[in-house]
C-alpha cells in the first residue's frame, strides 16, 4: 500500500511537471516579444540573437524537459523510498531548474545556438514558478481536506511488536496521513507479557485474533526485532487464513551504516546492504555528462594542449605524455595519463628523497621536489597537466568527480576504512581538490572523500565543479 500510493502520486505528479514545463515556453516566448516592445532602443543588444519561430524551438523543450527531469530525479523529488519535506521538495525543484539554465547557456555556447539567452532565463524561470505553485497548491489543498480524506477512504493498520518500538512506527505513519493511513493501535509483541489492553494497546499477540474480529484490520505490520521473530510464522498463517496484507519492518539489520533496499531475483528475496551511490538512473545520468563534458573539453583544449606538448618536448628529454597504473573502482587497475612535469627517470630516484615526504600516510608530496622541471611546476599549480584525464574520463575509467586515483602501492598501505573510496570511479576534482588539497593531512583527505561518498548526488557534483574553478585559477594547495 505504501509503495503503491506512492508511485501514483509520483506519477500524477511527474505528469503535471512535464504539462507544466512545456506550458512554461510559450508564456517566455510571449514574454520574450512583449519585452522587444517596451525595452528602449538603446537596450536591444541585451535580446540577441534575435527570436525565431516559436516552431524552430521545439526540439530545445523536449531537451530541457529530458534534462530537468534527469536532474530532478536524481537529487530524489520523485524518489519514492524517502519521505521528503514539501520545503525540501521546493529546494530540488528550484536546484533542478538552476541546472537546467546551467545546461541550456552551455549547451547554447557549445555549439554557437542562434538561442535567445533572455528567453532561456523567462523559460526557466517560468517553469520553476509553475513548478513551485502546483506544489503549493497540492500542500494546502491537502491540509485543508486531509481529514476528511482519511476519514473516508482510511487503511487501518494495526502495529505489532514491542510498544516502544511500535509507537515510533505509528509516528512514522502517521506523516502519511494524508495517502489514508490509520494507525488502529499496537499488539505488544514484547518477551515478558502484557497486561490488558489500555487506550491505544489492544493487547497481546495471544489476543490477535480476536482484535482481527472484533475491529476492521486492512493491514498488520510486524516489527521484526530479534527476539520476536519466532512468532513470526503464526500471524503469517494467521493473516493469510483472513486475507489480511502483513508487512515485516526490519529495521533490526544494521541500517544506520549502510544503504538497505530489497529486490527479487525471479523469486527469491534479496536485501542489499550498500555503502556506495547505487542510484542507477543518477549514476546514467553522471556518465552521460561525463561522456559530453570530456569529448567537449579535449576539442576545445586540443589546440593548448599541442602548444603545452610543443613547449614540454623542447624543454626536457622524455615523452610528452606520461603513463602510470593507477587504481580505479573496486581496486581496478587502468592507466592514467597526465602531461609530463618531472624530469626522464624520476621514479627511479623516488627512494632517494622519500624521507623528505610532507604528507602522512603513504602518499608522497613534497613541496619543492626536485624532480619537477621549471615547466612542470607551472602545470602543475595551474593542473594544465591534468588535461589528458579528460580522455581516461570518456573511456569511463575516471568521472570528472571524484576521489583521487591512487597508485596500487599506496592501496596496498590502506587501513580497511580507508579501502572504501575506491567504491566509486576516481575523479580528476574532488572535496579534497577544492578544500585545500596539499595543505590537507592523509587522514582528512580520507574523511572527505568518505564524506562524499556518503552524500553523493549531481547537485554535489556541480558544487564540487564550480569550486574547481576558483581554485584551479588561483593554484590553491597546488604542490
Amino acid at each position: 500500500m505504501f509503495r503503491e500510493r506512492a508511485i501514483l502520486y509520483n506519477r500524477l505528479q511527474l505528469i503535471a511537471d512535464i504539462l507544466l514545463t512545456c506550458a512554461a515556453f510559450p508564456f517566455a516566448y510571449w514574454s520574450r516579444i512583449h519585452i522587444e516592445h517596451v525595452l528602449p532602443a538603446t537596450l536591444d543588444g541585451l535580446l540577441n540573437p534575435a527570436l525565431l519561430p516559436i516552431s524552430r524551438y521545439f526540439w530545445i523543450v523536449g531537451l530541457a524537459l529530458a534534462c530537468w527531469m534527469a536532474v530532478a530525479a536524481s537529487l530524489g523529488l520523485y524518489r519514492i523510498s524517502i519521505r521528503r519535506s514539501d520545503l525540501e521538495k521546493l529546494r530540488i525543484v528550484f536546484e533542478s531548474s538552476i541546472v537546467l539554465w546551467l545546461f541550456l547557456g552551455f549547451f547554447s555556447f557549445a555549439l554557437k545556438l542562434d538561442l535567445s539567452r533572455p528567453l532561456i532565463a523567462l523559460f526557466v524561470f517560468y517553469q520553476a514558478l509553475l513548478l513551485t505553485a502546483s506544489r503549493l497548491l497540492v500542500f494546502f489543498h491537502s491540509k485543508r481536506r486531509g481529514r476528511a480524506f482519511v476519514s473516508k477512504d482510511s487503511r487501518n493498520i494495526l502495529i505489532v511488536g514491542s510498544i516502544g518500538k511500535a509507537r515510533k512506527m505509528g509516528d512514522l505513519i502517521s506523516r502519511y496521513s494524508e495517502w489514508g493511513l490509520n494507525v488502529l493501535g499496537y499488539v505488544d509483541a514484547g518477551t515478558e507479557g502484557c497486561g490488558s489492553a489500555d487506550g491505544d494497546v489492544l493487547g497481546c499477540v495471544s489476543d490477535l485474533p480476536g482484535i482481527i474480529d472484533n475491529n476492521v484490520v486492512d493491514e498488520i505490520i510486524f516489527l521484526g526485532e530479534r527476539p520476536n521473530l519466532d512468532i513470526l510464522d503464526g500471524i503469517l498463517e494467521l493473516c493469510k487464513e483472513q486475507g489480511i496484507r502483513t508487512r515485516l519492518a526490519a529495521d533490526f539489520f544494521p541500517a544506520k551504516v549502510t544503504n538497505l533496499s530489497m529486490e527479487f531475483l525471479e523469486n527469491v528475496p534479496i536485501i542489499t546492504f550498500s555503502t556506495a551511490p547505487d542510484h542507477a538512473a543518477s549514476l546514467l545520468v553522471k556518465r552521460i555528462l561525463d561522456i559530453i563534458l570530456s569529448a567537449t573539453l579535449l576539442v576545445v583544449l586540443m589546440p593548448f594542449l599541442i602548444i603545452v606538448a610543443i613547449l614540454v618536448k623542447g624543454t626536457s628529454k622524455g615523452s610528452v605524455i606520461y603513463r602510470q597504473v593507477r587504481c580505479g573502482l573496486y581496486g581496478r587497475k587502468f592507466v592514467l595519463y597526465k602531461i609530463r612535469s618531472m624530469h626522464e627517470g624520476a621514479e627511479d630516484v623516488l627512494w632517494e628523497i622519500k624521507h623528505l615526504n610532507e604528507m602522512g600516510g603513504p602518499v608522497f608530496k613534497m613541496r619543492n621536489d626536485p624532480r619537477i622541471t621549471w615547466l612542470g611546476r607551472f602545470l602543475r599549480k595551474s593542473s594544465i597537466d591534468e588535461w589528458p584525464q579528460f580522455w581516461n574520463v570518456l573511456k569511463g575509467d575516471m568521472s570528472l568527480v571524484g576521489p583521487r586515483a591512487p597508485l596500487p602501492d599506496e592501496v596496498k598501505e590502506y587501513t580497511r576504512w580507508q579501502r572504501r573510496r575506491l567504491s566509486v570511479k576516481p575523479g580528476i576534482t574532488c572535496l579534497w581538490q577544492v578544500s585545500g588539497r596539499n595543505e590537507i593531512d592523509f587522514h582528512e583527505w580520507m574523511k572527505l572523500d568518505l564524506h562524499y561518498i556518503d552524500n553523493w548526488s549531481l547537485m554535489l557534483d556541480l558544487k564540487i565543479l564550480l569550486r574547481t574553478f576558483p581554485v584551479v585559477l588561483f593554484g590553491k594547495g597546488a604542490r
